[in-house]
């Protein structure tokens, strides 16, 4: 009863310091847009306005993929969030620990090991580095907010939430990083369906957009495929099995959707810890107890969980193999954007 009561004084508090720390950002932004360095090529960097996952990582794997295929030489640019490397700036190694590089640096170096990942808390550290590796561009993972480097092209990623409930509503009132105001910074959205209805997502976006006049890209993610941990492709018939569901990730709700879409029936459990959390020696016995306890051999994991998985005795892991997918005309419409980093 007592919270009930001081509730919208909580609410009031949380909007008021909420629009303080909007206005500390601002200032901040433009003390940085001063100062920042221009690189000797083009810079794209995709990232968010708002805490948690909007798919940023899928987004730069599935950009360097391509700019790769194009005949390009992408370098990845990211901070390495709980990264302990011996030293920075680090290239990353498809072989290495998560806990030198970070979860998403490695994932993204395991998918296309060509391709080169630097993390560095220091982005301008890591690009004057990475300058002897002869990239064509660099694509700065998680980047809105990191403006010490000059950008040609600026993604944003937006979630429903974003636009929905969530929009405008500024830490600790609620998920934004900055204010509405930072957005005017954005070149192109793209906003992440995540399931939801196209239609009425586009009739949203149109509403909270259309003052910011930049194209508005819609996108969506869905399991194409199975591979197992040990390598093989094939998925041995576990579309007919019970399976257990393991997810470290911002957004666990978008996994279980996913897995359900894929393999047309829920998991018989859903493990979920927060996102980037180890999933070491503490956890493995955890899976391996309830498998047993179940009766369950089979689990499903994201990408980006799977780098810090090691193969289970008598467990089959499973790693679901997502694929970006734009509207109609949106593919087009980005690189359209992207033209002339080619």
């Amino acid at each position: 009863m007592i919270y009930k009561k001081l509730q919208p004084k909580f609410d009031f508090l949380r909007i008021f310091l909420g629009r303080i720390y909007s206005r500390a950002m601002l200032a901040r932004q433009e003390y940085l847009l001063e100062k920042s360095w221009s690189t000797p090529v083009p810079v794209v960097s995709v990232g968010n306005i708002s805490m948690g996952g909007t798919g940023k990582t899928p987004v730069c794997s599935y950009l360097i993929n391509r700019l790769a295929a194009a005949g390009q030489r992408p370098v990845v640019l990211s901070r390495g969030y709980k990264a302990d490397p011996p030293s920075y700036p680090y290239l990353v190694h498809p072989g290495d620990d998560p806990g030198i590089c970070g979860d998403e640096p490695l994932m993204l170096s395991r998918i296309n090991p060509k391709i080169k990942v630097i993390i560095d808390p220091s982005r301008i550290r890591a690009a004057k580095w990475s300058l002897r590796l002869n990239p064509t561009q660099f694509v700065l993972d998680d980047g809105f907010q990191h403006l010490r480097i000059k950008r040609n092209l600026d993604l944003v990623l937006l979630s429903p939430s974003d636009l929905g409930h969530g929009w405008g509503r500024v830490f600790p009132a609620g998920r934004w990083r900055e204010g509405e105001q930072a957005l005017h910074r954005a070149d192109i959205f793209l906003v992440n369906l995540q399931g939801k209805d196209a239609r009425l997502m586009q009739e949203l976006a149109e509403d909270r957009l259309h003052k910011f006049d930049r194209p508005v890209i819609f996108f969506d993610q869905e399991v194409k495929k199975l591979k197992a941990l040990t390598g093989r492709t094939e998925s041995s018939g576990i579309e007919k099995r019970d399976y257990l569901l393991l997810s470290a990730v911002a957004g666990p709700q978008k996994i279980f959707s996913s897995a359900c879409d894929f393999l047309g029936y829920p998991p018989i459990r859903h493990l979920i810890y927060a996102d980037h959390h180890p999933l070491g020696n503490r956890i493995i016995p955890v899976i391996t107890q309830l498998s047993r306890r179940l009766g369950v051999f089979d689990l499903l994991c994201t990408q980006k969980d799977a780098v810090k998985l090691k193969s289970l005795v008598g467990i089959n892991i499973w790693i679901m193999q997502t694929k970006i997918y734009f509207r109609p005309g949106d593919e087009h419409k980005l690189w359209e954007s992207l033209s002339f980093m080619m």
